[in-house]
């Protein structure tokens, strides 16, 4: 009997692990970004991380910062921890098999990708401080991204010169 029960709710977990799972092509969602003039943002992450979880509830839900990202980007997020199955550019794979693939396997990373699936810009990361806040620095990188500065200027340049509010 024992047996049977430990089978049958490992059986309904592995059912439900597999219903969760998610095919993230981030190949589609660059063609995507490019016929709306956006650019992909992808966002790595993982469940236990305090990082990740400050930068979830304070920065990505900031009202300011979540608009901008509705209006000028297409957004993704890949947590690491689950098993979701990740496209780009010829690799398929897990999203910590993405974060390997790619180079940054520290979390939270904002990735940002251009029209012809190249990185553009990577923040690694959750860095707030009292002289600047992580709010006010990503709204900085949001707007670097978003308006291409990024062929111009390095962001440490661009940041000094940008007079944006949050």
């Amino acid at each position: 009997m024992l047996k049977t029960t430990i089978k049958t709710f490992l059986l309904i977990l592995l059912f439900q692990l597999t219903l969760q799972a998610r095919e993230i092509n981030l190949d589609k969602l660059i063609d995507t970004a490019t016929k709306t003039d956006k650019h992909l943002f992808v966002w790595l992450h993982k469940t236990d991380c305090g990082y990740c979880q400050n930068m979830q509830e304070f920065t990505l839900k900031n009202e300011v910062i979540a608009d901008f990202i509705k209006k000028n980007f297409i957004y993704v997020h890949i947590n690491v921890r689950e098993s979701d199955k990740v496209y780009y550019q010829g690799f398929e794979g897990s999203g910590m098999e993405f974060a390997k693939h790619i180079g940054y396997n520290f979390y939270p990373t904002s990735l940002f990708f251009d029209k012809s699936g190249d990185l553009t810009f990577v923040e690694v990361g959750f860095l707030d401080s009292e002289s600047l806040p992580n709010e006010e620095k990503f709204f900085k990188i949001l707007n670097f991204i978003s308006s291409k500065s990024y062929e111009n200027s390095e962001f440490s340049d661009y940041k000094f010169k940008y007079n944006g509010e949050l």
